[in-house]
């Protein structure tokens, strides 16, 4: 699961769309073709929690118009904490099209980032992104920590949360993070956070000529964050890195438009300022 779009379950030509996937205006459900069975919304469920082989997602697809309708909500927590991987992992799905009215949840969906499946953790990245409070702080750095996951497509997950993320989160993410793992990459991005506040182009150069790679991944979300208006000359930066994994995510986010349509680019900055004394 090495591709963004892979890793979001959507095919190539669906990437203009993947923008909201984590857009302030909610995620958007493609149509993925409605199931032949007649089914109630609890027997989708009870299928659901007794998962067959052969059942290729349209199941959850189908169930998910049924969640707060005819299935109550509360019913996620149990994909969620099921003993089936493939349960959990229809949950974990499930989740990322909800918000945060599955607040009381996000405590489940933290537990699925030390799943051994790489397809629920990044679902699960993005889900406490969409369905944290302000009361998540340690979820959110949980979520943060994904940034150093083994798997390069759930490391991806984590820019993208970095890159996503209200800014109330990623304060309250950085933070956590750095409190619960002092003297690591973590604790380094929020010191340079500290340090370059005042700064957005020093901390992103910071960031992305910094020898933990953890800080560069995080450079490189805030050098696409989604603002209304998009120094293309932070992504350069990215898209220059020496680290080959940063500067492919880089030249993703340009070609593929990772950044939400909706945003103006703007180069304010040379490309060349970033190797400038």
């Amino acid at each position: 699961m090495t591709d963004l779009f892979e890793a979001m379950r959507l095919s190539a030509e669906d990437s203009e769309t993947a923008h909201l996937y984590f857009s302030e205006g909610g995620k958007m459900l493609l149509p993925l073709g409605k199931s032949t069975d007649a089914m109630t919304g609890q027997e989708m469920l009870e299928r659901l929690l007794s998962p067959s082989d052969d059942d290729d997602g349209t199941l959850a697809n189908d169930l998910l118009g049924e969640l707060g309708n005819t299935v109550p909500q509360e019913s996620l927590r149990l994909l969620l904490t099921s003993g089936n991987a493939r349960t959990r992992a229809a949950g974990a799905l499930l989740a990322t099209f909800q918000n945060q009215n599955i607040s009381s949840m996000v405590g489940e969906l933290a537990a699925l980032l030390a799943d051994d499946n790489p397809r629920i953790r990044f679902d699960a990245v993005e889900s406490i992104l969409r369905c944290s409070t302000r009361g998540h702080g340690d979820y959110l750095a949980r979520a943060l920590f994904a940034l150093d996951d083994e798997n390069r497509g759930v490391r991806t997950g984590a820019i993208e949360f970095v890159r996503f993320a209200k800014d109330w989160q990623l304060k309250l993410a950085r933070q956590r993070a750095a409190s619960l793992r002092p003297q690591t990459p973590f604790s380094a991005i929020a010191d340079i956070s500290s340090q370059w506040r005042d700064d957005a182009s020093g901390m992103i150069r910071a960031m992305l000529d910094h020898a933990e790679p953890v800080v560069r991944r995080y450079g490189l979300g805030l050098a696409g964050r989604a603002r209304l208006v998009v120094v293309d000359a932070y992504v350069e930066w990215a898209r220059a890195s020496d680290d080959p994994e940063i500067s492919k995510l880089a030249t993703d986010c340009i070609e593929r438009k990772l950044i939400s349509r909706h945003a103006i680019w703007h180069s304010s900055l040379p490309v060349t300022t970033r190797n400038s004394p």
